[in-house]
């Protein structure tokens, strides 16, 4: 091979180095354009609280796991049921370093006029978990069932406390579902979390509470409270004891589907990246094991497109049962 052909060989070597080079330089800056630092995860409500314990359960799984190559910090943001948190999150448009958990706030509050966002101002991401609620009471109650409470509550109005977390969580709609349903008037005491709905029930300050199974397990395991119902269409598997309202003779029904959302307006590859990260864990035994099963919540992964269509269902759910809890006037 003459030197010409030899300096031609090697030009096209140089070239077709380089346009490798280059083009795994570009598919590198690609895979690692989002994210490259932290993700904040708010969650609307205070510490302690049944969104707080299943967010930060769901962020222990991925940093566990290492399936996010930036960390996830949960941020509280408590207050307006939730409507501060949610309209924080809003605020950041475009930004895919900030998301939200979804409970069910996140659709009743815009219902009732109290949050200056809805479901329309976010970017789904994903959903991954139903949960219930459970009707419960301290161990040393004199209430034993429900049709217990309902004939106290209907000899002497208002009489009975009932704790909360706020005007427009899933306890307070099925709070004023239950009284409609049952023809009673009781007296609804909100808080700032589960957690301290559980503490108020343990001494006395309230006599009972909807709340969700994972806010109340570990009172119900140390005998200190009771179930006396649940709000599903069947008795949970870990709880196989306690009886479903419509076994008791009240038609009422209620569970809410936890996701998370983005602020509207956030690149499909950040979606896309968040909802692969959460997905995997929704897959990991700590989570179907250490979360799921242990607080009795049933595991449903949805991505970003089912998640964004279930939205509008939810909110029509949640319209009729706050139309039939009394607080909304259909004209």
């Amino acid at each position: 091979m003459n030197k010409k052909c030899i300096q031609w060989l090697t030009a096209i070597i140089v070239v077709a180095m380089m346009g490798a080079f280059v083009a795994g330089c570009g598919g590198d800056k690609k895979a690692a354009s989002y994210p490259t630092k932290s993700i904040e995860m708010v969650v609307p409500f205070a510490a302690g609280g049944g969104s707080d314990i299943m967010a930060r359960s769901l962020v222990k799984v991925v940093m566990d796991k290492k399936l996010s190559s930036q960390p996830i910090l949960i941020s509280n943001k408590p207050g307006g049921s939730g409507s501060i948190g949610y309209a924080y999150t809003a605020d950041k448009k475009g930004d895919p370093y900030v998301i939200a958990t979804v409970s069910s706030s996140f659709y009743t509050a815009p219902l009732l006029g109290q949050s200056p966002v809805s479901y329309k101002d976010f970017t789904p991401i994903c959903g991954f978990a139903m949960d219930t609620l459970l009707l419960v009471v301290r161990e040393d109650s004199k209430y034993q069932n429900v049709k217990e409470i309902i004939a106290d509550a209907k000899a002497n109005p208002k009489s009975i406390s009932v704790g909360g977390t706020s005007g427009t969580s899933d306890d307070a709609v099925m709070f004023f579902a239950f009284q409609e349903r049952t023809g009673t008037e009781m007296k609804y005491v909100p808080f700032n979390s589960g957690g301290e709905v559980m503490t108020a029930i343990l001494g006395g300050h309230v006599d009972m509470a909807w709340v969700n199974p994972g806010e109340a397990l570990g009172q119900l395991e140390a005998k200190k409270a009771r179930a006396i119902a649940v709000a599903s269409k069947e008795r949970l598997k870990e709880m196989q004891q306690v009886p479903t309202l419509t076994e008791q003779g009240v038609n009422l029904v209620l569970a809410q589907f936890r996701g998370i959302v983005g602020p509207k307006d956030i690149s499909p590859e950040a979606v896309q990246y968040l909802g692969e990260v959460f997905k995997k864990a929704s897959e990991q035994p700590d989570w179907t094991d250490g979360y799921l099963k242990k607080n009795s919540v049933e595991g449903r992964f949805m991505s970003a497109k089912e998640f964004g269509d279930s939205m509008a269902e939810t909110t029509k759910m949640y319209e009729e049962f706050l139309t039939l809890a009394g607080k909304i006037n259909k004209k």
